[in-house]
């Protein structure tokens, strides 16, 4: 029986479930605030367990992919199927790096969109950058 709370086709675990794609050199403060979101409201107490929401990292390769002030962050997993998440964020970098996303995100954003992620709506997937300066 499927809780009050939750569409009976919404599987157990957390009830918001996000998928983070990061472009090259993507901003690292862009992705530390919404991971940081993600965290704070995924558990009460601040105690950071992903209870009420749960996040990953996508990437098309297992190799980390490096901010645009160095830092390398590894993937949790591949892109693999948008309709697992509930939305999916794309966090952005530099400008000279819009044009050379990779093609297997380019992919798995047309699936998402073509699945309707987020199912809720007919709203873009999220994305998040710091902009130009």
């Amino acid at each position: 029986m499927a809780s009050p709370d939750r569409p009976p086709s919404h599987p157990p675990g957390p009830r918001l479930r996000v998928g983070v794609v990061l472009a090259r050199r993507f901003t690292l403060a862009a992705f530390a605030n919404v991971v940081d979101v993600l965290r704070l409201s995924a558990d009460g107490g601040d105690r950071s367990r992903p209870i009420h929401c749960s996040w990953k990292v996508l990437l098309a390769s297992m190799d980390p992919v490096r901010s645009s002030c160095g830092i390398a962050i590894g993937p949790d997993e591949a892109p693999g199927d948008p309709a697992r998440f509930d939305y999916i964020v794309v966090v952005g970098g530099l400008i000279d790096e819009i044009e050379r996303l990779e093609p297997a995100y380019t992919a798995f954003l047309q699936r998402a969109a073509a699945a309707r992620v987020p199912r809720s709506a007919s709203a873009p997937v999220p994305s998040c950058c710091t902009g130009p300066g």
